[in-house]
Protein backbone atom coordinates (compact mmCIF):
# COMPACT_ATOMS: atom_id res chain seq x y z
CA UNK A 1 0.00 0.00 0.00
CA UNK A 2 1.43 3.44 -0.85
CA UNK A 3 1.33 5.75 1.74
CA UNK A 4 2.02 9.17 -0.35
CA UNK A 5 3.96 10.14 -3.30
CA UNK A 6 4.67 12.97 -5.58
CA UNK A 7 5.86 13.58 -8.72
CA UNK A 8 9.13 15.77 -9.54
CA UNK A 9 9.47 16.00 -13.51
CA UNK A 10 8.38 15.22 -16.71
CA UNK A 11 9.18 15.14 -20.62
CA UNK A 12 7.52 14.89 -23.37
CA UNK A 13 7.88 13.83 -26.48
CA UNK A 14 4.34 14.28 -28.32
CA UNK A 15 1.01 15.18 -27.31
CA UNK A 16 -0.08 12.88 -24.61
CA UNK A 17 2.74 11.29 -24.21
CA UNK A 18 5.22 11.74 -21.46
CA UNK A 19 7.45 10.31 -18.69
CA UNK A 20 7.20 11.88 -15.01
CA UNK A 21 10.05 10.60 -12.03
CA UNK A 22 9.50 11.43 -8.56
CA UNK A 23 9.29 9.17 -5.79
CA UNK A 24 6.79 7.39 -3.14
CA UNK A 25 6.60 5.95 0.18
CA UNK A 26 4.87 2.76 1.24
CA UNK A 27 3.72 1.76 4.08
CA UNK A 28 6.24 1.29 6.83
CA UNK A 29 9.06 1.92 4.15
CA UNK A 30 11.40 4.43 3.11
CA UNK A 31 10.89 7.26 0.45
CA UNK A 32 12.14 5.34 -3.02
CA UNK A 33 11.99 6.46 -6.74
CA UNK A 34 9.45 6.18 -9.78
CA UNK A 35 8.65 6.65 -13.03
CA UNK A 36 5.09 6.78 -14.50
CA UNK A 37 4.46 6.82 -18.47
CA UNK A 38 1.46 8.71 -20.35
CA UNK A 39 0.41 7.30 -23.28
CA UNK A 40 -2.52 8.38 -25.88
CA UNK A 41 -3.64 11.14 -22.80
CA UNK A 42 -3.48 8.24 -20.38
CA UNK A 43 -0.75 7.86 -17.18
CA UNK A 44 0.05 4.73 -16.19
CA UNK A 45 0.79 3.43 -12.41
CA UNK A 46 4.05 4.43 -10.82
CA UNK A 47 6.61 1.94 -11.32
CA UNK A 48 9.45 1.59 -9.13
CA UNK A 49 13.36 1.90 -10.14
CA UNK A 50 16.10 -0.73 -9.14
CA UNK A 51 18.37 1.19 -7.17
CA UNK A 52 22.42 0.66 -7.36
CA UNK A 53 23.12 -2.55 -5.62
CA UNK A 54 25.00 -0.27 -2.89
CA UNK A 55 21.51 1.30 -1.76
CA UNK A 56 21.09 1.30 1.83
CA UNK A 57 17.96 -1.57 2.50
CA UNK A 58 15.37 0.94 2.43
CA UNK A 59 17.00 3.68 0.87
CA UNK A 60 15.13 7.48 1.08
CA UNK A 61 15.57 7.82 -2.59
CA UNK A 62 13.79 10.50 -5.60
CA UNK A 63 13.93 10.91 -9.23
CA UNK A 64 14.87 14.84 -9.49
CA UNK A 65 15.00 15.65 -13.21
CA UNK A 66 14.05 13.43 -16.46
CA UNK A 67 14.49 13.90 -20.58
CA UNK A 68 13.50 11.68 -23.24
CA UNK A 69 14.82 12.01 -26.93
CA UNK A 70 11.75 10.15 -28.01
CA UNK A 71 8.83 7.61 -26.39
CA UNK A 72 10.33 4.94 -24.53
CA UNK A 73 13.82 6.37 -24.67
CA UNK A 74 14.78 8.64 -21.53
CA UNK A 75 17.06 9.03 -18.54
CA UNK A 76 16.03 9.82 -15.07
CA UNK A 77 18.62 11.39 -12.37
CA UNK A 78 18.27 11.58 -8.59
CA UNK A 79 19.86 10.56 -5.44
CA UNK A 80 19.41 7.56 -2.90
CA UNK A 81 20.68 6.91 0.33
CA UNK A 82 23.45 4.08 0.34
CA UNK A 83 25.20 3.99 4.41
CA UNK A 84 24.08 5.65 7.41
CA UNK A 85 21.47 7.76 7.62
CA UNK A 86 21.38 10.49 5.05
CA UNK A 87 24.58 9.62 3.41
CA UNK A 88 23.78 10.52 -0.41
CA UNK A 89 24.96 9.86 -3.87
CA UNK A 90 23.89 10.54 -7.30
CA UNK A 91 22.30 8.10 -9.48
CA UNK A 92 21.69 8.08 -13.48
CA UNK A 93 18.62 5.07 -14.55
CA UNK A 94 18.19 4.83 -18.33
CA UNK A 95 15.29 3.62 -20.06
CA UNK A 96 15.53 1.75 -23.55
CA UNK A 97 12.52 0.56 -25.49
CA UNK A 98 10.64 0.77 -22.78
CA UNK A 99 12.57 -0.80 -20.32
CA UNK A 100 14.38 0.70 -17.39
CA UNK A 101 17.95 -0.64 -16.20
CA UNK A 102 19.30 -0.52 -12.74
CA UNK A 103 20.54 2.86 -12.13
CA UNK A 104 23.73 3.24 -11.36
CA UNK A 105 26.18 5.65 -9.61
CA UNK A 106 28.51 8.42 -12.28
CA UNK A 107 31.93 9.20 -11.75
CA UNK A 108 32.33 12.32 -9.19
CA UNK A 109 35.02 15.36 -9.79
CA UNK A 110 38.68 14.02 -8.86
CA UNK A 111 38.61 16.35 -6.02
CA UNK A 112 35.17 14.70 -4.43
CA UNK A 113 35.43 13.81 -0.77
CA UNK A 114 35.04 10.50 0.90
CA UNK A 115 32.53 9.03 1.80
CA UNK A 116 30.76 10.46 -1.38
CA UNK A 117 27.87 12.79 -1.15
CA UNK A 118 26.43 13.96 -4.29
CA UNK A 119 22.94 14.74 -5.99
CA UNK A 120 21.75 14.92 -9.77
CA UNK A 121 18.89 17.40 -10.09
CA UNK A 122 18.46 17.38 -13.56
CA UNK A 123 19.21 16.34 -16.90
CA UNK A 124 18.81 17.18 -20.62
CA UNK A 125 18.99 15.27 -24.15
CA UNK A 126 19.03 16.13 -27.64
CA UNK A 127 17.27 14.23 -30.08
CA UNK A 128 21.22 12.58 -31.47
CA UNK A 129 20.94 10.99 -27.77
CA UNK A 130 23.34 13.84 -26.27
CA UNK A 131 22.92 14.06 -22.80
CA UNK A 132 24.00 16.16 -20.09
CA UNK A 133 22.93 16.86 -16.08
CA UNK A 134 23.60 18.71 -13.41
CA UNK A 135 23.75 18.54 -9.57
CA UNK A 136 26.26 18.99 -6.78
CA UNK A 137 28.63 17.15 -4.87
CA UNK A 138 31.38 17.48 -1.57
CA UNK A 139 34.36 18.05 -2.11
CA UNK A 140 37.55 16.88 0.11
CA UNK A 141 37.03 19.52 2.01
CA UNK A 142 33.57 19.39 2.68
CA UNK A 143 32.03 22.06 0.76
CA UNK A 144 29.04 21.94 -1.57
CA UNK A 145 29.72 22.69 -5.21
CA UNK A 146 28.25 21.99 -8.54
CA UNK A 147 28.83 19.51 -10.66
CA UNK A 148 27.64 18.58 -14.29
CA UNK A 149 28.59 15.51 -16.26
CA UNK A 150 27.50 15.15 -19.80
CA UNK A 151 27.34 11.39 -22.26
CA UNK A 152 27.66 11.63 -25.91
CA UNK A 153 25.56 9.92 -28.63
CA UNK A 154 26.86 6.60 -28.31
CA UNK A 155 29.27 6.43 -25.96
CA UNK A 156 29.13 5.83 -21.84
CA UNK A 157 28.69 9.24 -19.20
CA UNK A 158 31.83 10.88 -18.67
CA UNK A 159 33.47 11.59 -15.45
CA UNK A 160 31.81 14.66 -13.79
CA UNK A 161 33.69 18.09 -13.75
CA UNK A 162 32.93 20.85 -11.36
CA UNK A 163 31.68 24.10 -12.20
CA UNK A 164 33.36 26.92 -9.99
CA UNK A 165 30.90 29.48 -8.36
CA UNK A 166 30.64 33.44 -8.82
CA UNK A 167 33.73 35.18 -7.18
CA UNK A 168 31.58 36.39 -4.91
CA UNK A 169 31.10 32.83 -3.38
CA UNK A 170 31.17 32.25 0.53
CA UNK A 171 33.98 30.16 1.31
CA UNK A 172 31.81 27.00 1.45
CA UNK A 173 29.52 27.71 -1.62
CA UNK A 174 26.90 25.30 -0.85
CA UNK A 175 26.03 26.04 -4.17
CA UNK A 176 23.51 23.58 -6.17
CA UNK A 177 22.36 23.43 -9.66
CA UNK A 178 18.86 22.45 -9.88
CA UNK A 179 17.99 23.18 -13.63
CA UNK A 180 19.48 22.69 -17.12
CA UNK A 181 18.63 22.49 -21.37
CA UNK A 182 20.45 22.13 -23.84
CA UNK A 183 19.65 23.22 -27.38
CA UNK A 184 22.72 21.32 -28.89
CA UNK A 185 25.30 19.16 -28.46
CA UNK A 186 27.63 21.21 -25.99
CA UNK A 187 25.89 23.91 -25.84
CA UNK A 188 24.04 24.23 -22.62
CA UNK A 189 22.86 26.62 -19.59
CA UNK A 190 22.54 25.74 -16.12
CA UNK A 191 20.73 27.21 -13.21
CA UNK A 192 20.68 27.25 -9.36
CA UNK A 193 21.89 29.01 -6.60
CA UNK A 194 24.95 29.47 -4.18
CA UNK A 195 25.71 31.44 -0.97
CA UNK A 196 27.43 34.49 -0.12
CA UNK A 197 26.51 34.07 3.47
CA UNK A 198 25.34 32.09 5.66
CA UNK A 199 21.93 33.86 5.79
CA UNK A 200 22.14 35.06 1.66
CA UNK A 201 21.91 32.79 -1.21
CA UNK A 202 21.43 34.20 -4.77
CA UNK A 203 20.74 32.95 -8.10
CA UNK A 204 22.82 31.94 -10.66
CA UNK A 205 23.93 30.59 -13.99
CA UNK A 206 26.67 28.66 -15.73
CA UNK A 207 27.08 28.47 -20.05
CA UNK A 208 28.13 25.94 -21.84
CA UNK A 209 29.85 26.74 -25.21
CA UNK A 210 31.40 24.17 -27.83
CA UNK A 211 31.81 21.55 -25.06
CA UNK A 212 33.01 23.83 -22.30
CA UNK A 213 31.28 24.47 -19.49
CA UNK A 214 32.24 28.58 -18.14
CA UNK A 215 32.66 29.32 -14.75
CA UNK A 216 28.93 30.75 -13.09
CA UNK A 217 27.74 34.10 -13.21
CA UNK A 218 25.48 36.15 -10.06
CA UNK A 219 22.39 36.54 -11.10
CA UNK A 220 20.76 39.67 -10.15
CA UNK A 221 17.67 39.90 -8.78
CA UNK A 222 14.44 42.34 -9.69
CA UNK A 223 15.36 45.78 -7.55
CA UNK A 224 13.28 45.36 -4.54
CA UNK A 225 14.84 42.47 -3.66
CA UNK A 226 15.67 41.60 -0.07
CA UNK A 227 18.24 38.96 1.51
CA UNK A 228 17.39 35.36 1.55
CA UNK A 229 17.93 31.78 2.01
CA UNK A 230 15.53 30.83 -0.81
CA UNK A 231 16.42 33.40 -3.65
CA UNK A 232 16.92 30.69 -7.06
CA UNK A 233 16.73 30.37 -10.44
CA UNK A 234 15.63 26.63 -10.00
CA UNK A 235 14.29 25.60 -14.05
CA UNK A 236 15.23 26.72 -17.55
CA UNK A 237 14.02 26.01 -20.62
CA UNK A 238 16.08 26.93 -24.08
CA UNK A 239 14.98 27.03 -27.87
CA UNK A 240 16.87 25.40 -30.68
CA UNK A 241 18.00 29.13 -31.63
CA UNK A 242 18.07 30.41 -28.43
CA UNK A 243 17.36 32.38 -26.18
CA UNK A 244 16.53 30.89 -22.86
CA UNK A 245 14.26 31.44 -20.38
CA UNK A 246 14.68 30.75 -16.46
CA UNK A 247 12.43 30.24 -13.73
CA UNK A 248 12.55 30.90 -10.41
CA UNK A 249 11.82 33.09 -7.10
CA UNK A 250 13.13 35.82 -4.54
CA UNK A 251 12.34 37.39 -0.98
CA UNK A 252 10.24 40.51 -0.89
CA UNK A 253 9.62 39.90 2.97
CA UNK A 254 10.05 37.47 5.56
CA UNK A 255 7.25 35.91 4.79
CA UNK A 256 6.72 36.64 1.40
CA UNK A 257 8.49 35.19 -2.28
CA UNK A 258 7.69 36.42 -5.92
CA UNK A 259 8.19 34.68 -8.96
CA UNK A 260 10.98 35.57 -11.00
CA UNK A 261 12.38 34.72 -14.49
CA UNK A 262 15.31 35.77 -16.14
CA UNK A 263 16.31 35.59 -20.02
CA UNK A 264 19.85 34.05 -21.31
CA UNK A 265 20.87 35.51 -24.65
CA UNK A 266 24.54 34.79 -26.47
CA UNK A 267 26.35 33.78 -23.32
CA UNK A 268 25.05 36.32 -20.66
CA UNK A 269 22.08 36.47 -18.02
CA UNK A 270 20.26 39.53 -17.66
CA UNK A 271 18.76 40.91 -14.50
CA UNK A 272 15.83 38.84 -13.39
CA UNK A 273 11.98 40.18 -13.68
CA UNK A 274 9.74 39.89 -11.07
CA UNK A 275 6.54 38.50 -12.06
CA UNK A 276 3.42 40.48 -10.61
CA UNK A 277 0.64 38.53 -12.41
CA UNK A 278 -1.35 37.22 -9.57
CA UNK A 279 -4.39 34.48 -10.20
CA UNK A 280 -7.76 35.03 -9.40
CA UNK A 281 -8.37 34.16 -5.74
CA UNK A 282 -4.70 34.78 -4.84
CA UNK A 283 -3.83 36.60 -1.35
CA UNK A 284 -4.09 39.81 -0.90
CA UNK A 285 -0.72 39.80 0.23
CA UNK A 286 0.31 37.67 -2.78
CA UNK A 287 3.02 35.25 -2.81
CA UNK A 288 4.71 32.69 -5.35
CA UNK A 289 7.34 30.80 -6.42
CA UNK A 290 8.44 29.19 -9.44
CA UNK A 291 10.28 25.49 -9.77
CA UNK A 292 10.01 24.39 -13.92
CA UNK A 293 9.35 26.54 -16.73
CA UNK A 294 9.57 25.12 -20.64
CA UNK A 295 9.23 26.67 -23.90
CA UNK A 296 8.42 25.52 -26.64
CA UNK A 297 9.02 26.43 -30.38
CA UNK A 298 5.63 27.83 -30.66
CA UNK A 299 7.36 30.73 -27.96
CA UNK A 300 4.30 30.45 -25.55
CA UNK A 301 5.89 29.61 -22.19
CA UNK A 302 4.46 27.84 -19.56
CA UNK A 303 6.05 28.08 -15.62
CA UNK A 304 4.78 26.13 -13.09
CA UNK A 305 5.24 26.36 -9.11
CA UNK A 306 3.18 27.48 -6.15
CA UNK A 307 1.43 30.93 -4.63
CA UNK A 308 -0.90 31.57 -1.81
CA UNK A 309 -4.83 31.91 -2.30
CA UNK A 310 -6.99 34.06 -0.59
CA UNK A 311 -7.64 31.71 2.14
CA UNK A 312 -3.55 31.54 3.09
CA UNK A 313 -2.98 28.09 1.84
CA UNK A 314 0.14 27.12 -0.55
CA UNK A 315 -1.43 25.48 -3.87
CA UNK A 316 -0.52 24.87 -7.35
CA UNK A 317 -0.20 27.23 -9.94
CA UNK A 318 0.84 28.07 -13.28
CA UNK A 319 1.71 30.73 -15.57
CA UNK A 320 1.49 31.27 -19.29
CA UNK A 321 3.51 33.91 -21.03
CA UNK A 322 1.93 34.83 -24.63
CA UNK A 323 2.32 38.33 -26.29
CA UNK A 324 5.23 39.97 -23.94
CA UNK A 325 2.61 39.20 -20.74
CA UNK A 326 1.98 36.39 -18.39
CA UNK A 327 -1.46 35.13 -16.88
CA UNK A 328 -1.74 33.57 -13.85
CA UNK A 329 -4.33 30.78 -12.19
CA UNK A 330 -4.51 28.78 -9.77
CA UNK A 331 -5.02 25.10 -10.86
CA UNK A 332 -7.91 23.07 -9.60
CA UNK A 333 -7.17 20.59 -6.99
CA UNK A 334 -8.15 16.73 -8.20
CA UNK A 335 -11.33 14.87 -6.33
CA UNK A 336 -10.07 13.69 -2.79
CA UNK A 337 -7.93 16.76 -2.12
CA UNK A 338 -8.17 18.30 1.42
CA UNK A 339 -9.72 21.62 1.71
CA UNK A 340 -9.51 24.19 4.51
CA UNK A 341 -6.37 24.53 6.84
CA UNK A 342 -4.57 21.48 5.49
CA UNK A 343 -4.89 22.28 1.96
CA UNK A 344 -1.56 22.46 0.33
CA UNK A 345 -0.64 21.72 -3.53
CA UNK A 346 2.05 22.51 -5.95
CA UNK A 347 3.58 21.69 -9.75
CA UNK A 348 7.10 20.75 -9.96
CA UNK A 349 8.23 20.71 -13.54
CA UNK A 350 6.45 21.13 -16.95
CA UNK A 351 7.38 20.04 -20.30
CA UNK A 352 5.74 21.35 -23.56
CA UNK A 353 5.81 19.74 -27.04
CA UNK A 354 6.61 21.92 -30.42
CA UNK A 355 2.28 22.29 -30.81
CA UNK A 356 2.39 23.76 -27.18
CA UNK A 357 0.94 20.79 -25.62
CA UNK A 358 1.86 21.01 -21.98
CA UNK A 359 1.68 18.56 -18.76
CA UNK A 360 2.61 19.39 -15.56
CA UNK A 361 3.61 17.40 -12.76
CA UNK A 362 3.37 17.89 -8.62
CA UNK A 363 1.71 16.80 -5.39
CA UNK A 364 -1.54 17.23 -3.31
CA UNK A 365 -2.70 16.59 0.19
CA UNK A 366 -5.59 14.09 -0.12
CA UNK A 367 -7.70 14.15 2.69
CA UNK A 368 -6.00 11.54 4.94
CA UNK A 369 -3.00 14.34 4.88
CA UNK A 370 -0.45 11.98 3.17
CA UNK A 371 0.85 13.30 -0.56
CA UNK A 372 -0.46 12.42 -3.71
CA UNK A 373 1.12 12.56 -6.94
CA UNK A 374 -0.51 15.01 -9.66
CA UNK A 375 -0.80 15.83 -13.28
CA UNK A 376 -2.14 18.43 -15.48
CA UNK A 377 -1.96 18.49 -19.54
CA UNK A 378 -3.35 21.51 -21.61
CA UNK A 379 -6.25 20.63 -23.94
Amino acid sequence: MVASAGLSSVACTADGACTAGGNYQAAGRQIEPMVATQSHGRWSRGMPLALPAGAATQPYAQVNGIACRSAGNCVAVGDYEYGKAWDLQAFIATESHGRWARAFTPRLPANAGSPASAELQAVACTPDGSCAAAGSYQDSSGNAQTMVLSKPPAGPWRQATEIASPPNAAANPDAFMTGISCSAPGTCVAVGNYSVSPTQFEAMGAVELRGTWHRATQIAAPRGAIASTFTAITSVSCLAAGPCLGAGQYAVSATQSRAMVVIESKGRFGRAMAITAVPPGASARPSSYLLGVSCPPSGVCVAVGGGRNRAGHSVAMYLVRSGGGWRASFLTPPDGATAGQRQLSALSAVSCTGTAHCSAVGYYHGQRGASRAEAASTR
